[in-house]
């Protein structure tokens, strides 16, 4: 039940709790959820109150109001885990769903930024392929991504069909990349008019900016940005902590301008 000596709002504690009923599966997906009012008879608290926890919980992406009918335990989110899989695809149909991708361009960029080709190491007059597309899941958008890459690594990239490829497949089994590690930036962001059209979301709407660089040793392949909504998709990670292992891997906290940097 919820404390009403806590210094923990009520608000909190009620989005808290209706959150966990939802985690354990006492909410199953698609169950309406009570009322407002309902809230209010069975917890002893305001009608704000009811209302900031729901539209939190909504804010997260664990509800969803339909109009007219009442409001009700969202779907689940996707998950990928970062240390498995590294295909996207390949992970949405172990989950038994079906993804599918949607190229909004692709072409030879001339235009890529510095940064860009500074991390890749090569002339900036060498030719770049650049993939703009929206992987969707049960056709419901999730990420839109851009993706570069030199052209002298995939010579007929033109001639691929990107929606009906795999890719980090391809270049793995086609072009016998082997693909030996990656590096991830995560940020958590808010949605901008031009990526909530293609995600058909809401501006404003709390989503992460993602840039995964994939390496062969010690050489870039590929680099990926992603911007997924934060109702959408869950990232997995599986972190190691031997401290016998030969190479170190970790989690690095980036934490912004003077704060300097962490490792965990």
């Amino acid at each position: 039940m919820l404390n009403d000596k806590s210094v923990i709002p009520l608000y909190y504690q009620l989005k808290e709790i209706l959150k966990e009923q939802i985690k354990d599966g006492s909410w199953k997906e698609g169950q309406k959820v009570p009322s407002e009012r309902e809230l209010m008879e069975m917890y002893n608290i305001s009608r704000a109150t009811a209302r900031k926890s729901l539209n939190d919980l909504m804010i997260e992406g664990l509800i969803e109001r339909k109009q007219g009918l009442g409001t009700f335990v969202a779907p689940k989110k996707v998950a990928q885990d970062l240390t498995g899989e590294i295909s996207f695809v390949r992970q949405i149909l172990n989950q038994g769903l079906e993804p599918s991708i949607k190229v909004i361009q692709s072409s030879i960029d001339t235009e890529v930024p510095t940064r860009i080709v500074n991390l890749f190491k090569i002339d900036p007059l060498e030719s770049m392929y650049k993939i703009s597309a929206v992987a969707y899941v049960n056709k419901s958008p999730v990420i839109f991504a851009v993706t570069y890459f030199p052209l002298k690594l995939v010579p007929n990239a033109e001639m691929l069909d990107i929606e009906n490829t795999i890719l980090l497949e391809y270049l793995q089994n086609d072009l016998n990349i082997r693909f030996t590690h990656s590096t991830l930036e995560m940020e958590p962001i808010l949605l901008d008019e031009f990526h909530a059209e293609y995600l058909n979301s809401n501006v404003g709407m709390p989503a992460l900016s993602v840039e995964r660089i994939y390496y062969s040793e010690d050489k870039i392949i590929l680099i990926e940005k992603r911007v997924v909504p934060g109702d959408r998709l869950k990232y997995l990670f599986t972190l190691k902590h031997d401290t016998n292992e030969d190479k170190d891997y970790s989690l690095r906290i980036k934490i912004d301008k003077e704060y300097g940097e962490n490792t965990v």
